[in-house]
């Protein structure tokens, strides 16, 4: 079988609880950041928000991007670890009910990975993650095959926190850039920037042909607080870039365009949680379905835009899943 996008990345169960800012302050968690964590403190935190209703859902930063891909009409595979317990066999049921391939759950001591996402008043949300049995995704989990078969692979930057778990994501790129398959990277976290500098500037440099990150990532790669300055250093560094700025839309440039400007759809944020996976996966589903650099980007903002109007990482029912229809909406929108 053939597929537009194989993904790559760490597969979570997302439980999600709204708190107030003093709560993230009192627990001395980074604000809009992700902290690795165990599941004993995971349990403590949650012990404490026992009151507090809770949301469950799979996640993960790539596979969000490959079930929104999906959901948009494009064939995807998601290569990531869950172990057969109760999250696990959720999780493999979520991807299989939405088209995605997925190897499924897998032996192995450690549970499903999973991550407590503290959504506050403002929409931000907080991440403490346990990486659970996703940890031990290895190269021997790339099927070469399933990867030459795809039209792009994207890879999420969370995965270099682990030594098995980079060295698979090399391997998928390695695979890739061989075949001549586009290779697409985010850096996910300004933690994995300051953390992995070194590393992922080679990887970047070497293997990357698209790159996502926000405005903070950008300036944190590019070592300035000038974000036009970091934008012209990342650009340097790859064929296309996209930098998303929040509520100030995004930018992006590419061999042929050297920066365009696309603003973000208007809409009530209640939970930042997905914003950067949809925007990839909207926009990659433009690049792959051969739209322009720029009807990819208002794609990819469409996308962001409907998954941080709900509670949750992945796409509402009742947003629009045809193409035309949402570039008409951005033109409507414009008044064009």
């Amino acid at each position: 079988m053939r597929y537009d996008l194989v993904g790559i990345g760490n597969a979570l169960v997302d439980i999600e609880v709204r708190v107030e800012d003093a709560f993230i302050q009192q627990n001395t968690l980074t604000k809009g950041g992700m902290t690795l964590s165990t599941a004993e403190d995971q349990a403590e935190i949650l012990e404490a928000l026992k009151e507090h209703p809770t949301k469950i859902s799979s996640g993960g930063s790539a596979a969000n991007t490959v079930h929104g891909f999906r959901v948009l009409g494009g064939m995807a595979y998601y290569l990531g670890r869950v172990a057969n317990d109760l999250y696990g066999r959720h999780y493999t049921q979520d991807m299989q009910i939405c088209g995605v391939g997925f190897p499924g759950p897998g032996d192995g001591t450690n549970g499903t990975g999973t991550c407590v996402v503290l959504v506050t008043p403002d929409s931000e949300r907080t991440m403490l993650t346990h990486l659970g049995v996703s940890s031990t995704l290895h190269q021997d989990n790339i099927d070469e095959t399933i990867v030459q078969s795809s039209r792009a692979v994207y890879v999420e930057g969370y995965l270099w926190t682990g030594e098995e778990t980079r060295a698979a994501a090399l391997r998928l790129a390695e695979v890739a850039k061989k075949d001549k398959i586009p290779v697409a990277f985010t850096l996910s976290d300004a933690f994995i920037v300051n953390s992995f500098k070194d590393q992922l500037t080679d990887f970047i440099r070497w293997h990357v042909d698209i790159l996502f990150c926000n405005d903070v990532e950008a300036m944190a790669m590019a070592e300035t607080e000038d974000i036009r300055e970091a934008f012209d250093v990342l650009k340097g560094m790859v064929d296309t870039l996209f930098v998303t700025r929040g509520k100030n839309g995004s930018w992006a440039s590419n061999s042929s365009e050297k920066k365009i400007e696309i603003g973000a759809f208007s809409t009530e944020a209640v939970d930042t949680t997905g914003a950067g996976d949809l925007f990839a996966a909207g926009t990659l589903y433009g690049l792959i379905k051969n739209h322009t650099l720029e009807e990819s980007a208002i794609i990819g903002s469409y996308c962001a835009a409907e998954v941080v109007s709900h509670m949750g990482a992945r796409m509402p029912i009742h947003s629009h899943t045809n193409v035309k229809n949402i570039l008409k909406k951005h033109r409507e929108l414009k008044g064009n």
